[in-house]
């Protein structure tokens, strides 16, 4: 008890506090905090757990704790390993094991085949939000139903777990959306393109799409970006608007090679776009350029494939450009 920090009589204060729903003070607490510790947790994560969940101090450790950790150590869990998953989600311990903890873990074991893939899903805090059948299992069902296959489906489990505890009446909206902005449901890109535009409300939605038609897109040209990079539309308006400003303002007849690389919104400006710029700009002023470039294909290279042919394959003025490429990183309102 010392080493965590907490003296028995702090243990049963808090065990004992009406933040606990207790009326007297009870020995669970230590019967718990010896639990954990035998159980090969460390200091820091028995910590993190009765802070962010302090009602676990008075649960049952045969009847609560340890059917739950037993379910957990059967898919590879233990010791500290166990400890460093369940201290930012103690919460699973409150969930039931028969109806919530052990239906959710079978369900996934049979559409994820293996442990890992299974402990990656439930990493996911919204995995076990809610009983399997209203809405995990529904909305699997869903995706089915339009033709997600099953590598795509385990696939779209695995790295997108959140989309599974969406409303079930939502996300077949959503799916039909997706479907009829030209996704094939049956490739990984759908579930990229469903995991982004559920992200948002229809609200948020429409103020980006509005973002790009105030630039002079149409919505289709929204639906091609879409397509090409999902992850652009998750990006925020404020993001989305600097970007589109940014280049509009140093480039000329931008608009169609943004529609075709919108992965270009994904880049940091002070950190990628505005020092390659800065770099391009030093080249013109001592005419070093054969033959001017543009800076969104520019922003497009590699980190070694720019340097190579931007920097470093410039004699002289290598160190020079290298200078204002680096500085600039560091201080991205050094426009040149």
């Amino acid at each position: 008890m010392d080493s965590l920090g907490l003296s028995k009589e702090s243990a049963l204060a808090v065990a004992s506090s009406s933040r606990l729903g207790l009326n007297k003070p009870t020995k669970n607490p230590i019967c718990v905090l010896k639990f954990l510790k035998d159980s090969g947790f460390h200091d820091a994560h028995i910590c993190s757990i009765v802070t962010k969940s302090p009602k676990i101090l008075v649960a049952n450790v045969e009847k609560t704790l340890k059917p739950k950790f037993e379910m957990l150590e059967d898919l590879g869990l233990s010791g500290p390993d166990l400890g460093a998953f369940l201290s930012p989600r103690a919460f699973i311990v409150y969930y039931s094991a028969e109806k919530r903890i052990a239906p959710t873990i079978e369900f996934l074991k049979s559409y994820l085949k293996t442990n890992e893939n299974v402990l990656r899903v439930l990493r996911n805090s919204w995995t076990l939000s809610f009983p399997i059948e209203e809405r995990i299992l529904p909305n699997m069902r869903c995706m089915e139903s339009y033709g997600v296959g099953p590598s795509q489906l385990q696939q779209l489990t695995i790295v997108r777990p959140r989309l599974l505890s969406h409303n079930p009446k939502r996300l077949k909206e959503n799916c039909e959306k997706i479907i009829e902005m030209g996704f094939n449901p049956n490739s990984l890109m759908f579930a990229h393109a469903l995991h982004a535009f559920s992200s948002m409300n229809k609200e948020t939605w429409q103020a980006k799409v509005d973002i790009f038609k105030s630039f002079g897109c149409s919505e289709d040209h929204v639906f091609s970006m879409f397509r090409r990079a999902p992850y652009t539309m998750s990006l925020s308006v404020k993001k989305l608007k600097e970007t589109m400003e940014y280049f509009v303002n140093k480039q000329k007849d931008v608009l169609f090679h943004l529609i075709m690389n919108p992965k270009i919104f994904g880049y940091s400006l002070g950190g990628r776009v505005i020092p390659r710029n800065n770099v391009l700009q030093a080249l013109r002023s001592k005419k070093l350029l054969k033959k001017d470039v543009k800076l969104s294909s520019v922003c497009l290279l590699s980190e070694r494939i720019f340097l190579q042919k931007f920097v470093g394959c410039f004699g002289e003025e290598a160190d020079y450009l290298r200078r204002i490429y680096e500085e600039s990183k560091g201080n991205p309102e050094m426009i040149l």
